[in-house]
């Protein structure tokens, strides 16, 4: 992501007013406090251990319980030790030590987090999956503090590499503090009014800041109008964040008063971003996830002609507006601050706020959530069904490869190899036997562009059916000289 652009435009009254005041850090002084010492042996999981006494349980720092530590029953890399740490908690660092009075420690591992214990992200790094170094011996402890801390509950610690004379074994540790976090869910067609004093916004530096997170590639987050047609608004669109700053009557469309940012890509994933805009004088700030854009506004800005009130969730009577997409934001915001307030606090108090439609201040999450698959060897087996003379597989994926692998599965009674496969951005249905294509068929076209795509797959007897995104012009169907049945197991690949 490019850093310091800068684009000129005019602008006035209103993004003084909607750009907020926030007075001191965010950040905490002495998030160091050990979180996994006094936990019960109910918040430990584990892939698998060697015995009742190398369980998850005794994975304490320091502690010599049990076998003096956790060992799974295989040493691979196909291991993990998970914690529950009972609550959202901001990690700050993580120590580790090997089996006590052993030969088994962990030389290198990652770390994954989640809300959920379902839904996981890797811990990054310089903008990589981070690789963290572990220990030399049994006993001595390696902490790392985190470049950048970490807000979740659950935490999993993937082994990659371990002692070669001993087994996979280890203790450990994290450290933290409590994480304050005020939530208000949308569904698709709610949103906040937060009217605010004119005077509030009289600063030389204003933020708005939040975080958000969905399941739903497009809707508005934030909107704001003033009198003379001035407007900023913050949408999420296809995945990325739209940042749109109108100055200037609604009827004139010169790109003098018009200005556009973008940043981010695939945010639609149900983890949590960030988002800050912030007025310094005359220079915005506009951050996602640690990415900027800059740019600096012409002209004098005063307060004199907005309208007092900004929108979260959506647009009242979005509709008529042409200039963004019709949705509502479907999803979840978390410690929305403007002018040093924590608007959702208002909004529960239903003080200077207005809820329209069904706004609730918890963040469910979501029965059925993506699988990601970060190379060629990665893929996820699942069971078939009992054979049967119907074959319907259904799913939705996203990518930017124009090629790869989405499902294969042996025919019941070795019939053949069905292959649903992306090939220059289309889906492709191939069956095969011993080198002879038996059936095959290609539906959808331009499907690598980052938004997800329904794919059905539907086989009865000898016809089979192949639909993308739902759509009867997408269909494509093919016939088998044998009756299509499902085999012993489903594998899906990258």
């Amino acid at each position: 992501m490019d850093f310091g652009i800068k684009t000129h435009t005019g602008m006035l009254a209103l993004m003084t007013t909607l750009l907020c005041c926030l007075s001191g850090a965010l950040g905490k002084d002495n998030c160091d406090s050990p979180l996994v010492s006094s936990l019960p042996q109910t918040s430990f999981n584990s892939s698998s251990q060697l015995s009742n006494t190398h369980s998850p349980g005794f994975a304490k720092l320091n502690r010599r319980d049990g076998a003096g530590g956790w060992s799974p029953l295989e040493s691979d890399k196909y291991q993990w030790l998970e914690i529950d740490l009972g609550e959202r908690t901001e990690v700050t660092a993580i120590a580790t030590q090997g089996r006590y009075g052993s030969s088994d420690w962990v030389t290198s591992y990652l770390l994954m987090f989640s809300d959920t214990g379902r839904n996981w992200k890797q811990y990054r790094q310089e903008d990589s999956i981070w690789a963290f170094s572990g220990n030399t011996n049994a006993d001595s402890v390696v902490q790392y503090k985190l470049q950048q801390s970490v807000i979740a509950r659950f935490l999993r610690v993937l082994p990659l590499d371990w002692n070669s004379n001993g087994r996979l074994g280890m203790r450990l540790e994290v450290y933290g503090c409590p994480y304050k976090s005020d939530v208000a869910s949308f569904d698709g067609s709610s949103s906040l009014l937060y009217r605010f004093s004119q005077n509030s916004s009289q600063t030389a530096k204003d933020v708005i800041s939040m975080q958000f997170k969905t399941l739903h590639n497009s809707g508005i987050i934030m909107h704001g109008e003033g009198r003379e047609g001035h407007s900023l608004t913050l949408e999420l669109h296809k995945g990325k964040l739209l940042l749109h700053i109108k100055t200037g009557k609604a009827r004139s469309m010169s790109l003098e008063n018009q200005n556009l940012l973008t940043l981010g890509s695939l945010l639609d994933d149900q983890h949590w971003h960030s988002v800050v805009i912030e007025r310094v004088n005359r220079h915005i700030n506009f951050t996602v996830d640690k990415n900027t854009q800059q740019f600096e506004i012409n002209g004098d800005l005063s307060h004199s002609d907005t309208n007092n009130e900004l929108s979260f969730g959506g647009i009242p009577g979005h509709g008529k507006s042409r200039t963004f997409s019709k949705r509502n934001f479907h999803g979840c915001l978390e410690n929305l601050l403007y002018n040093d307030v924590n608007v959702i606090d208002l909004a529960k108090l239903k003080h200077h706020v207005t809820a329209s439609g069904d706004v609730t201040f918890a963040c469910s999450e979501p029965t059925n959530v993506p699988v990601t698959f970060l190379g060629p060897e990665s893929y996820l087996q699942l069971p078939g069904p009992l054979p049967k003379e119907i074959l319907s597989v259904s799913l939705h994926f996203r990518t930017w490869n124009k090629a790869g692998l989405l499902m294969t599965t042996e025919m019941y009674q070795h019939a053949g190899s069905l292959w649903l496969y992306l090939s220059e951005g289309k889906v492709k249905l191939q069956i095969s036997k011993s080198g002879r294509i038996l059936a095959d068929a290609t539906a959808g076209s331009s499907l690598n562009d980052g938004q997800w795509h329904s794919v059905g797959l539907n086989a009865r007897r000898g016809r089979i059916s192949l639909t993308v995104d739902k759509e009867a012009g997408s269909a494509a169907h093919a016939s088998s000289p044998f009756h299509v049945a499902s085999g012993n197991n489903l594998l899906f690949w990258r």
